[in-house]
């Protein structure tokens, strides 16, 4: 991508609960909103109406152009550095695990990636953070795009189980990976199966959040 099209993607530098958008410190979930997510905190790398980003995602994962993984992570690298998110957060690569949120195996036959991997091993490389697949996708649920909020609740529920071949050290935080959030119920819904597993710090990491 030209220097040009770099330009016009402006990265976050407001901080704000991802699920009821009110002002909050680094990305932190409100008092409110924690009271129905295991999730600490959702971090948005961009904005979506930014018609560059929604670009750059619908090519990733509806034409199946998986060699712009590298731009997307980059934007993602390049807002967690700039704004210091894991010094200010006071965490440490060494007590983190990445965690993609996993595809269901007839879509990810019909894409031939899972897009959010693709974004975790670049972010990896970048902090030498390791990547786990700890969630397995239970369900072929229906896209989330057209669905209402409780629908998407609904959609999701019972869809993801944890992986239990995975031998993980205690006491890690995890990070969950996707490429957009919306209403925040896959999130939601991960970070639930893995606070029943073990995990006291979840956080999320997306590209950009589309209006619901």
């Amino acid at each position: 991508m030209c220097q040009q099209c770099w330009e016009k993607i402006k990265l976050n530098s407001k901080f704000y609960c991802v699920f009821c958008k009110k002002e909050s410190d680094l990305s932190k979930v409100c008092a409110e909103c924690k009271k129905n997510t295991c999730l600490n905190a959702v971090w948005l790398a961009a904005d979506y109406n930014n018609e560059l980003i929604q670009k750059l995602i619908h090519n990733f994962k509806y034409n199946y152009l998986d060699e712009l993984d590298r731009i997307l992570a980059d934007l993602i690298i390049r807002y967690l550095e700039e704004n210091k998110i894991f010094e200010n957060a006071n965490l440490q690569p060494a007590d983190l695990v990445l965690v993609p949120v996993p595809l269901h195996k007839k879509r990810f036959l019909q894409r031939g990636f899972n897009q959010s991997y693709l974004l975790a091993k670049k972010v990896s490389d970048f902090y030498k953070i390791p990547v786990f697949n700890l969630l397995l996708r239970n369900k072929n649920t229906l896209s989330q795009v057209n669905l209402k909020r409780q629908e998407r609740q609904e959609n999701l529920q019972d869809a993801f189980i944890f992986n239990n071949n995975i031998d993980i050290l205690p006491n890690k935080k995890a990070i969950l990976i996707d490429d957009v959030v919306t209403t925040g119920s896959t999130l939601k819904e991960c970070a639930r199966v893995l606070r029943e597993n073990g995990f006291a710090e979840i956080y999320g990491l997306v590209i950009a959040q589309r209006e619901d």
